[in-house]
């Protein structure tokens, strides 16, 4: 016969030795079916050697046998045990071995301990070798690696959920009354210890846990939009959108087409290089419906399209999103500008013949102040022409406080009776300070220096190559000497 165990760490199966040891096996399995082990915990683990349970009080001092529970002619707060079961050729000899805890001989109640390695041959003959681990090898492989305090107790608990008696011989003997309910699991010392109890917020441990990393999600999403890496922290990738890597340069858009659109109307875009064109070998697939992109999902990936086996997944891009909130930033700054320009209109700023506004600071609004209260000047209404034969408007900069006299882009141009500008048209420059012709003087001395190196560099060439011309006059003049001479 066999027993499942659920445990927060996996499922183990068990086989029970019930020719062997008929008792201490009745007295396991009636113990399941009343659901006593539900919810106790492995109260001690010690690496590469046991693991105990079977304990309601999870404190390793309580259990009692099935024998015991149902006796109904004990006195109240007596104890039952029932007699060892020990044979010289069960022994401690594989990992998994199942057997009864006890404090002496023939003490055996309800508590139990799993052997987590091979070859424990100093507890032969000891204890009573009911069973031995069918399945969950990986399970008692987590249990061993857990980490425990100083008395052998796991940090993190590992709790029995529910057992399930798979095969039970016993059906017309001890019949047991109304099975209760499955035990409350006790709430722990240690809150943090355990992932099945719940809180006062009616979250568990496992639940506040993934709250947590969902936070921490959060964060480091408000991080990637702060860098400029996603355009918000709440907007999530398309779900009808899917990637598709590892393609053959030689496909093309019009294939993905037709072999995806067995799944419903979708649209694909091949990446390819701003200057080449060509392929950068992966793609994107955009389907009507989120259905159909997941049957895609399923369907296609590790398929093999023209030679080459791709790789499908959901796409993480944000390009679409990108160029959306690109757009509703350009549309938020011009609806701005538009109501920047109305409230300067209003306060009686400068309007072009386009309707557009010229202008807009404080200092704008005082020079056109300025010409409109001036008698002469304001026979001619000021507008853009007369703005640009100003120079524009620029905001004050290394200038004298406007109380002072001005600064240094102040116009210094009078304006006839008539209205027009003294001087006829053409520009006027600003009233510019002695500190920026020097500034401007020095710049140019580089560039005068440099020009001087080149000339001289220019002369010197002239000069060898004068005087190559000259040797070759006198290795012609000698040559003649000589043909004289001869």
């Amino acid at each position: 016969m066999s027993v499942l165990l659920e445990t927060s760490l996996g499922d183990m199966v068990f086989d029970l030795h019930v020719d062997m040891c008929p008792v201490a096996c009745k007295n396991f399995v009636k113990l399941c079916q009343r659901k006593y082990y539900n919810n106790c915990i492995f109260h001690s683990v010690e690496k590469d050697f046991i693991a105990q349970s079977g304990d309601p009080t999870n404190t390793g001092q309580g259990g009692e046998c099935i024998y015991s529970l149902l006796d109904k002619t004990k006195k109240r707060g007596e104890k039952k045990f029932f007699k060892d079961e020990i044979f010289d050729h069960m022994k401690h000899k594989n990992l998994g071995t199942l057997a009864m805890v006890n404090k002496g001989p023939d003490t055996n109640g309800s508590q139990f301990y799993i052997t987590l390695r091979s070859d424990l041959d100093f507890l032969d003959g000891k204890y009573t070798i009911f069973g031995e681990l069918a399945e969950g090898e990986e399970v008692l492989e987590r249990m061993n690696s857990a980490y425990c305090d100083k008395n052998n107790r796991p940090y993190r608990n590992i709790r029995i959920k529910h057992t399930h008696v798979l095969e039970d011989p016993y059906e017309d003997e001890l019949q047991l009354e109304e099975v209760p309910d499955s035990p409350p699991p006790k709430r722990d010392d240690r809150p943090e210890a355990d992932d099945e109890i719940v809180d006062e917020d009616e979250m568990t441990v496992g639940e506040t846990e993934r709250a947590n990393a969902a936070a921490e999600a959060k964060s480091r999403a408000v991080v990637l939009e702060m860098i400029g890496d996603i355009p918000d922290a709440e907007m999530k990738p398309p779900e009808n959108v899917v990637f598709v890597c590892k393609l053959n340069p030689i496909t093309q858009d019009e294939d993905l087409d037709i072999i995806f659109g067995r799944f419903g109307p979708c649209t694909s875009e091949i990446i390819r290089d701003r200057k080449t064109g060509d392929s950068l070998n992966y793609a994107f697939i955009e389907f009507e419906t989120q259905e159909a992109a997941e049957m895609a999902y399923e369907k296609m990936n590790n398929v093999i399209i023209d030679d080459r086996r791709i790789k499908v997944d959901f796409s993480q891009s944000f390009a679409k999103q990108w160029k959306t909130l690109k757009l509703q930033q350009r549309e938020k700054v011009l609806d701005k500008r538009q109501e920047r320009g109305q409230d300067l209109i209003n306060q009686g700023g400068v309007k072009t013949e386009g309707a557009q506004v010229v202008g807009g600071n404080d200092y704008q609004r005082e020079i056109v102040d300025k010409w409109n209260t001036n008698p002469i000047q304001s026979k001619v209404p000021y507008n853009a022409a007369i703005e640009a034969k100003l120079g524009g408007y620029r905001d004050r900069r290394e200038g004298a406080p406007r109380s002072a006299g001005g600064g240094r882009y102040d116009v210094k141009r009078e304006v006839k009776e008539d209205g027009t500008l003294a001087g006829g048209g053409g520009d006027i420059k600003p009233d510019i300070k002695r500190e920026d012709l020097v500034r401007e003087r020095d710049r140019d001395r580089p560039r005068d220096r440099d020009g001087d190196r080149d000339r001289s560099r220019d002369r010197g060439k002239s000069r060898d190559s004068g005087k190559e011309r000259d040797r070759s006059r006198d290795r012609d003049r000698d040559r003649d000497r000589d043909r004289d001479r001869d």
